[in-house]
């Protein structure tokens, strides 16, 4: 039986800290103001935090301190980096030409800032390497071409030239792309960033120890998976995004569905990701406006939460929120016994003004979007204020109550049209990345997160005209995503035709790297982008606190596909770990599928036109037949269908591989077992 774990979310405003026992149940939260100003930065935001969990407990009873942090992301937009060496490994004869390409003697890392670096060219067919002269106080990275598809072997120079390993980073442990200037761009911000990240990581390792000795700490990637410290100290270029990563990861696995829109909710913005496939979606990051060869979460965000304030033009709430602007929100006034005696301007700095209310003090408290829905749902009546208050973990009293909606009443109309106005802009970045992953909107649905989530989630969703559901533990949600993170290794590899020895080198490195941070692949996923010629190969570890704790009946699972398809469905095919269910549609087209575990969590959701169930014994016959039967012809070659699997409880996609060669040496690779029972599916 798993331990408890501990999940810490490092934010731009608060860190939180939640202690989980198995299945995922919270049992204590934890919160304090982020210490950005602390002598150690937000690692002391993590002490105090973790201390207050911890309280009491017998060290032994904790398996796992996982934390999600933005410390990397803070760097790049603080400019808090280091100057870099920049080593270039020159096979013969290409020194003019790598020169020329790496030619800049600076990085660009946006907001004016930048990595200021100083490059030494390396012949790597010297035997002798001591003239050259580094400056030994700062990080380098050490850059390699690319030669036959294969990485040159970076640590042979880095060795040669006697550079100490905690310092030094080789783009081949990054990445096996092609391109010379973004291999050189990614590897020399991942140095950059080393001083100030091994900093916070090593005294953060240090609280963890000195309270929870023998427990592991793992740190979130920008991909929702996790990494252990020792990997966050050669790779911290891997931690951008983590918050926003370990919130949408949670909300897949939280809320049962495999297709959704997930927001984040905070006090002054909201992030917006999408999940699809039961896989949150991501692509390359980028900093400075220039494109980094590692995955990052596609994420939109936008600068309307709780806390946004009422335009005094009428036209939105926000972009300034009572938090940056230092003020406190209406309700809050009205909470500790302030009386509000008129209503004012409030200015920022740039002069844009926002409606505020004179307090009997003299001070100002701010009309923001959390006060405008209290109010609104005092004047609507019901249950609605009470439903809204509990949601947000708040009380008001009906004094208060009369008061806020007396206040806010001269302005309902001002500030319902903004209120409208604000969500309409919310929309667009939703549609954006539905169109630029190719999602059916039919089969979506919105989720929120965050301390602010029931003051948008229902209006955006009958905007979007999508089905709603606030995550449970909402406040806390990347807290406990950041728990909740499975070890992840993500390597890709530049070919122009991949073949079955391409995903099982790549397999075994990611096999290999797992298992230097203490997990066994359990799941992998294969993709291969044909456009930029690029072959992933993702794999992950045990997640144990993810397993089904129950199991539904067939009756039930009917009536669970039926909820989430939004039509009545019928079940077509089951195994030992997982159910095939289809709506109604006309025949002849594809119809609304739907694939659950034994408990009733989406495997995957979308259009199906024909499935094909395998015996055991069976999986690669059907597979060829399916094969020969559907892929199409043309002149640029041949088409191969839409496939992928369920087996093993598991959905596995065969779609984004290209060739049959490919797909069955994956299925070789899953070593899925002899009796399992397997349906392809044809999207």
């Amino acid at each position: 039986m798993p331990g408890l774990r501990i999940g810490i979310d490092v934010g731009g405003t608060f860190t939180h800290g939640v202690l989980l026992r198995p299945p995922g149940e919270v049992l204590r939260r934890s919160v304090t103001p982020t210490t950005h100003s602390a002598e150690m930065g937000v690692a002391e935001g993590i002490r105090r935090v973790l201390r207050e969990l911890v309280e009491g407990l017998d060290p032994v009873e904790i398996e796992l301190v996982a934390h999600s942090t933005t410390q990397a992301t803070n760097a790049l937009l603080e400019g808090d980096v280091s100057p870099i060496n920049r080593v270039v490994c020159v096979p013969p004869g290409e020194g003019l030409l790598l020169g020329w390409a790496l030619r800049d003697r600076r990085i660009p890392i946006g907001a004016g800032n930048g990595v200021v670096l100083s490059q030494t060219m390396v012949q790597t067919e010297e035997k002798d390497s001591d003239h050259y002269e580094l400056d030994r106080d700062i990080p380098t990275a050490l850059i390699q071409p690319l030669a036959g598809g294969q990485a040159l072997r970076e640590s042979e120079i880095r060795d040669r030239l006697k550079l100490d390993p905690e310092r030094c980073v080789l783009a081949g442990d990054i990445t096996q792309v092609l391109g010379i200037n973004a291999r050189a761009r990614t590897a020399g911000i991942n140095a950059a960033m080393l001083p100030r990240m091994l900093e916070t990581a090593n005294y953060t390792d240090s609280v963890v120890q000195e309270l929870l000795p023998g427990a592991p700490l793992q740190v979130v990637r920008s991909d929702g998976g996790a990494m252990d410290i020792a990997e966050m100290r050669s790779q911290p270029i891997l931690s951008i995004l983590s918050g926003p990563a370990a919130g949408a990861s949670a909300a897949l696995h939280r809320s049962g569905r495999s297709e959704l829109v997930f927001i984040e909710v905070g006090g002054t913005s909201t992030d917006i990701t999408l999940v699809q496939a039961g896989r949150v979606r991501h692509r390359n990051a980028t900093v400075g406006g220039n494109r980094l060869l590692v995955p990052a979460l596609d994420l939109r965000t936008v600068a309307l939460g709780g806390g946004s304030m009422l335009d005094a033009q009428g036209r939105q709430f926000g972009p300034r929120s009572a938090h940056i602007a230092g003020l406190p929100y209406v309700f809050q006034a009205l909470q500790q016994g302030r009386q509000i005696s008129g209503s004012t301007e409030w200015k920022d700095n740039h002069g844009h003004a926002y409606i505020a209310l004179e307090l009997d003090d003299g001070q100002l408290a701010a009309v923001t979007a959390t006060d405008w829905m209290l109010a609104d749902a005092v004047s609507r009546g019901g249950d609605n204020p009470d439903s809204l208050l509990r949601q947000l973990g708040m009380e008001l009293d009906a004094v208060q109550r009369k008061a806020l909606h007396f206040a806010l009443q001269p302005m309902e109309q001002t500030a319902r049209n903004a209120f409208r106005h604000s969500i309409r802009q919310l929309c667009r970045p939703i549609h954006e990345l539905i169109r630029t992953h190719e999602a059916q909107a039919a089969t979506l649905a919105l989720v929120g997160g965050g301390g602010g989530a029931p003051v948008l989630l229902d209006s955006l969703a009958a905007e979007l005209d999508m089905p709603a559901e606030l995550i449970a533990d909402h406040p806390v949600i990347s807290a406990v995503g950041a728990a909740l993170a499975v070890t992840c290794v993500s390597l890709s590899r530049s070919t122009a035709e991949p073949r079955s020895g391409d995903i099982e080198e790549l397999t075994r490195e990611v096999e290999e790297r797992l298992a230097r941070q203490g997990a066994e692949r359990v799941s992998t996923e294969y993709e291969y982008d044909s456009q930029r010629q690029v072959l992933t190969v993702t794999g992950r570890g045990n997640r144990p606190y993810e397993q089904d704790s129950g199991q539904l009946s067939e009756t039930e699972l009917s009536v669970r596909a039926t909820e989430l398809l939004g039509s009545p469905a019928s079940l077509l095919w089951q195994s030992a770990g997982a159910s095939f269910h289809m709506g109604q549609g006309a025949r002849g087209v594809a119809q609304p599928a739907i694939a659950l575990s034994p408990s009733g969590r989406s495997l995957w959701q979308g259009s199906c036109r024909r499935h094909a169930a395998a015996a055991a014994g069976e999986l690669e016959y059907v597979l060829e037949r399916l094969i020969a039967e559907e892929t199409a012809y043309t002149d640029g070659g041949a088409l191969l269908p839409g496939l992928s699997l369920l087996a093993d409880g598991r959905y596995i996609p065969l779609d984004q591989l290209g060739s049959a060669e490919l797909v069955k040496e994956v299925l070789r690779w899953e070593q899925l077992p002899q009796d399992c029972e397997a349906l392809f599916l044809l999207k």
